[in-house]
Order: C-alpha cells, then structure tokens, then sequence
C-alpha cells in the first residue's frame, strides 16, 4: 500500500482578490462616518452615496453587472429577457449574505421575426452563450459567499459551526475543506467499501481517496462526505 498525502487545493484565495479592493468613505446623515471596502465582484460607482450620504450603514448596497440576454426586435425596439446580477445588503440587519437577484422583464408586444433555420439557429447560440453566463455567474455567487463567511468568521475558531446545510451544497469544495480542517490523503485502500472516505471530527478531519479518481467526482465525493457527516451530527444533536 503506497498513501501520498495530498495538500488541499488552493483555489479559494480569500485574502488575495483578483483585482485591488475599492475602500470608500461614506457619510452618515446622523453624523459621523462608515468607511466599507466593496468585495471585488461589486462594479457599482457609490458616487452618488457618498454625495447624498447614508441614513445609516444598513443601506449600504453591492451590486455586479448584469448579465442580460438582448436582441433588437424588428430592428428598431431594444429588448431583454431574463436579467441576472449579485447583491449584497452587507449590513443589514436581515441577511447580509450576497445574492443573486432575477430579474424577467415584462412583456412588450413586440417580437422577434425569424425567417430562417439560420436565424433561429443564432438566436439558439445566443440563449445558450446566456446560460453559460448564468452559470458562471452561479460560481461567482458561491465565491462570493465563501469570502464572505470566511470574512465574518476570522476570530472564531470553529468557522464549521455557522455553515448551514445550503453552505454544504453550494459554496466551493476548496473553501469547506479549509473551513473544517481536512487532510485529502490519496489511498489504494480508504478503509471502507467506497472511492473516498471521510474519518475524524472538524479541525482534523481527513479524507482518505483513491489516487486515479478523477477531481469532479472527488468533489462531489467530498461534498456527499461533508453532507453525511453534517446531517448525522444535526440528527445526533436532536436526539
């Protein structure tokens, strides 16, 4: 039996943004100041906050750009359909988590004509380009809220605790395989009738994995691991 220890992948880069973080000071209306750093993903100009001011810091708002499938219907009328884009309340009272916000634009009357298997064809290219721009924008989203618990978890010592079973499904294997401690150790035998196999308690947990499984199903491997142990230890809370 030959074990390799494997050094978790580095893919979540919290405190290296890709591009230089903007710090803006915003004034109060009641007084004073709040001075907040926009998570990279946020393209918004805030100039108009920091003219009017804010009436408190819950109003501070994080948005990124849309992305908007467009035609020009009949040649003349401008049109979207389905408009997607990340926010954030950052300190609201309520959820302070980033989002992804929906937007499907009312129905004007007006058409796009298509005459030809040709045209409907790049119509199709269009509306799949736009699909692959939401799904790209689905891992910004689960970035974006893995920075953010990272963030506000940076003095706890258990950041594990505050992760919810969403969190499990949805934010980056990189990210939750730093946030419980695991060890991914590649295995010819994991000690159990399975590819990969999941043994310890958060802070030293390890994942014992057979060498040749390819990395997406090692993710999702990993992800059922985590879900397993996760529920166990609610339904064990409960008991």
């Amino acid at each position: 039996m030959s074990n390799t220890v494997q050094t978790t992948p580095a893919t979540f880069t919290a405190q290296e943004p890709a591009s230089v973080p903007r710090t803006i000071s915003y004034p109060l209306k009641n007084g004073g100041s709040l001075t907040s750093t926009c998570p990279s993903w946020c393209t918004t100009d805030h100039t108009e906050d920091v003219v009017v001011g804010l009436v408190e810091p819950g109003e501070l708002f994080h948005q990124g750009d849309a992305v908007r499938l467009e035609y020009t219907a009949q040649g003349v009328v401008e049109q979207g359909i389905l408009e997607a884009r990340i926010g954030q309340w950052p300190l609201s009272e309520d959820d302070a988590k980033p989002y992804v916000e929906l937007v499907p634009e009312s129905r004007t009357g007006v058409g796009l004509l298509l005459s030809s298997r040709i045209e409907l064809d790049e119509e199709i290219r269009r509306v799949r380009a736009h699909l692959n721009a939401l799904i790209e924008l689905g891992d910004q989203l689960a970035e974006a809220q893995a920075v953010d618990h990272a963030t506000r978890s940076q003095k706890s010592s258990v950041p594990w605790e505050s992760l919810t079973r969403t969190d499990l499904l949805s934010l980056p294997i990189a990210y939750l395989l730093r946030a419980f401690g695991v060890t991914v150790v590649e295995m010819e035998d994991t000690g159990r009738k399975a590819v990969l196999a999941l043994y310890g308690e958060p802070g030293a947990m390890e994942i014992r994995v057979y060498p040749d499984v390819p990395q997406q199903l090692r993710e999702d491997e990993t992800r059922r691991a985590l879900l397993g142990w996760y529920d166990a230890k609610r339904g064990a809370s409960r008991v």
